[in-house]
């Protein structure tokens, strides 16, 4: 393993990594540790070299964007959709001609398709997990968290040919070579969503003042993770923000019954949450949120109906192939192709629509 954090030796490796026709890529990203979250480290590995390379060091990082972006190398990454957004989003990096050992394993039937589940199977790898909410963006990084970074890609252009085999074995490599180009695709977007709050689970049975609550917490702890550059979590859990919504403390004694609500919450925001809540409280009816609008498929029973009918093919299919139903055909999907009562919606792949073939739309029919 080779830890790289100045100029001349990165640019000496890329011109060494870029001879090569198939090269490993992962990165590190400390969201667990912070508000706005950084790419902290880039793992690459190819023809029995692993580089680590700090991308906090001020390196110029041009040379592996053009890697990245060159058709003619195949870069295999595990469940690359979170990294290739954040590289996007730091740097304005894309990747051309990818495979996904995760996307691999989800088409083979895999029940487990986690990176140390697969290393386990194909190579006997057992990892250890003990650096898996470490924070990447310290400095220095210890020699086992180093190691421990480097195997995310030391095996994965071997683990890549031998999945190769089996999905062109099944028949299925073409399945995912569909799958690859979409994700290629994937780009870094903005979260500009005016009710962030409403993306919290469990909030179905909340009346229009809980859901007042739940509004005005959320914006308070987020305002106080922005400020502190901290993950919302480790200001106030969801469940903590959830059951204040439920309770509705108006003391400090009410609000250390709270389950789960710790002693350094209370010292140091009781008094604010407290006021949130009564400030809630005192909203007039009229300026209260309204209540999620249940999705149209919960109204339309004709249409639920088709999708049930639709589900019964799709689950048949599955079976047949040993693939989890919602690879073959997750609900939006099927969904979409109720609605529409055909095949032409965007997000349905052509591996879905020939293996599926026309016996789906038929049940359309009935």
């Amino acid at each position: 393993m080779k830890w790289i954090d100045a100029q001349q030796p990165f640019d000496d490796a890329m011109a060494r990594i870029g001879a090569n026709a198939v090269i490993a890529v992962d990165t590190e990203a400390d969201s667990l540790h912070s508000y706005f979250d950084k790419v902290c480290l880039i793992q690459m590995s190819a023809a029995g070299e692993d580089l680590v390379i700090d991308p906090l060091s001020g390196i110029k990082l041009d040379p592996f964007g053009m890697l990245l972006a060159n058709p003619g190398i195949t870069k295999v990454l595990h469940g690359g959709d979170y990294d290739l957004r954040i590289l996007n989003r730091d740097f304005g990096y894309v990747v051309a001609n990818l495979i996904d050992t995760s996307i691999c394993a989800q088409l083979l039937g895999y029940e487990a398709f986690g990176l140390a589940a697969l290393l386990e199977r194909h190579f006997g790898v057992k990892l250890n997990k003990v650096h898996q909410r470490a924070d990447w963006a310290m400095r220095p990084l210890p020699p086992d968290m180093l190691e421990y970074a480097a195997l995310d890609t030391h095996y994965l252009i071997d683990l890549a040919a031998k999945m190769r085999e089996e999905l062109e074995a099944a028949g299925r490599w073409e399945w995912a070579v569909e799958e690859f180009a979409r994700l290629e695709n994937v780009r870094y977007e903005k979260n500009d969503d005016p009710e962030p709050w409403r993306k919290l689970k469990n909030l179905g049975a909340f009346d229009r003042r809980a859901l007042a609550i739940v509004r005005d917490l959320h914006a308070w702890r987020d305002a106080h993770a922005r400020k502190g550059d901290r993950p919302p979590f480790k200001v106030m859990g969801n469940e903590q923000l959830l059951e204040i919504a439920k309770t509705r403390p108006m003391t400090a004694a009410d609000l250390a019954k709270i389950k789960g609500m710790s002693r350094y919450v209370m010292d140091r925001y009781g008094r604010d949450l407290v006021n949130i809540v009564k400030a809630a409280m005192a909203i007039d009816e009229s300026d209260l949120p309204e209540k999620n609008e249940p999705k149209q498929w919960q109204r339309d029973r004709e249409l639920e109906a088709r999708i049930e009918r639709m589900k019964k093919i799709r689950d048949k299919v599955a079976a047949e192939l040993k693939i989890d139903r919602a690879v073959l055909a997750p609900r939006h999907i099927l969904a979409a192709v109720a609605a529409s009562g055909s095949y032409d919606v965007p997000a349905m792949r052509e591996w879905q629509k020939r293996v599926l073939g026309d016996t789906m739309l038929a049940a359309l029919k009935k």
